[in-house]
């Protein structure tokens, strides 16, 4: 599988898969095959499957099947970067598709980005995302072991996908109630008896209905929580619950440069040009990023590596820098 990934990755960032079937055929093809799924046999891999027969129009992609009558997975394909500005009008397909014959998972991608539903649970459509990975972005073997975990046939045969997507699930779950909490936390520990933000957050989700451990909280604060708004707004108490002396230190992101900065990237024969503000990258007509290969690929229709295409003109600096070089000056 790694060396297939491998394989995948290079033609993506090469731009080789340029419309919805070579994603179909060359991309998705490719890993269902190393996931032991059989494509000749229609009856386990129905391409362009009528969830409902009397309506011509209600045809997914894919559809993976353990058995003749019961659909195991749904793919709804995209050509590369056709997934940005999209995600809720396919998230709206898969749960029509889902209204007569529910599979498992649905699964939307474009080859390079793949949203994971665990279909049979309650809740709006979006909610039921468990996973969403990047092949370029991400780490290969963390992908691979995904592809295996979720999608490969024997993991859904015996139940262990079906056992790790409720696990995620939850987490997810667990999540957005954490975050639903904190404003609410946030008030509760300027107050007696001055709880810790991780036990304030635990009374807020209860009230919920739902369990969170003070680990959890602590994990959640520390990786999505702002430290600096958190101690300057709660001059009482920390995260321990003691009076601080002054706001830790946080870790310098090398994720985007810092705001202000303008960019540019020339794309045949034009120039298109972004501003980074508050940690999202705005291009003119394309709309707002969190990579810069969002929007390479927004711009060019094909999977690019952003870092290597935009030129960077930091706040009080006087010449361009390729965002890649900046990148690796700031991790060395």
């Amino acid at each position: 599988m790694k060396e297939t990934l491998t394989d995948i990755i290079k033609k993506l960032s090469e731009g080789v898969y340029q419309n919805e079937e070579h994603v179909r055929l060359s991309l998705v093809s490719r890993i269902l095959t190393k996931l032991d799924w059989n494509l000749w046999n229609p009856n386990e891999v129905n391409s362009e499957f009528s969830v409902l027969p009397h309506e011509d129009k209600s045809r997914v992609d894919l559809a993976l099947f353990l058995n003749s009558y019961i659909p195991s997975v749904f793919i709804e394909i995209k050509a590369v970067g056709k997934l940005e500005g999209n995600i809720s009008q396919i998230e709206t397909q898969l749960r029509d598709y889902n209204r007569n014959n529910t599979a498992l998972f649905s699964i939307i991608t474009d080859g390079r980005k793949w949203r994971l539903y665990f279909s049979q649970t309650g809740g709006e459509f979006s909610q039921k995302c468990f996973k969403v990975l990047d092949l370029i972005e991400d780490n290969i073997e963390d992908v691979e072991q995904s592809f295996y975990a979720f999608l490969s046939r024997s993991a859904i045969q015996n139940g262990n996908a079906k056992t790790a997507a409720q696990g995620y699930l939850q987490l997810n779950q667990k999540q957005r109630a954490m975050e639903d909490a904190l404003p609410k936390a946030r008030r509760i520990i300027l107050g007696s008896p001055y709880p810790s933000l991780p036990q304030a957050i635990i009374q807020v989700a209860s009230q919920s209905g739902l369990s969170i451990s003070e680990k959890e909280a602590k994990l959640f604060i520390e990786k999505f929580g702002s430290k600096k708004s958190l101690f300057e707004s709660t001059p009482q108490a920390n995260e321990t619950g003691a009076k601080p002396t002054k706001p830790p230190k946080t870790k310098k992101s090398t994720k985007f440069p810092p705001d202000g900065t303008v960019c540019r990237f020339a794309y045949k024969g034009q120039t298109y040009e972004g501003k980074i503000e508050n940690g999202i990258f705005a291009v003119p007509h394309y709309g707002q990023f969190r990579s810069f290969s969002g929007a390479s690929v927004a711009i060019s229709n094909t999977s690019r590596d952003g870092w290597r295409d935009w030129e960077l003109m930091i706040p009080g600096s006087s010449r361009w820098t390729l965002a890649d070089t900046w990148r690796k000056k700031q991790l060395s």
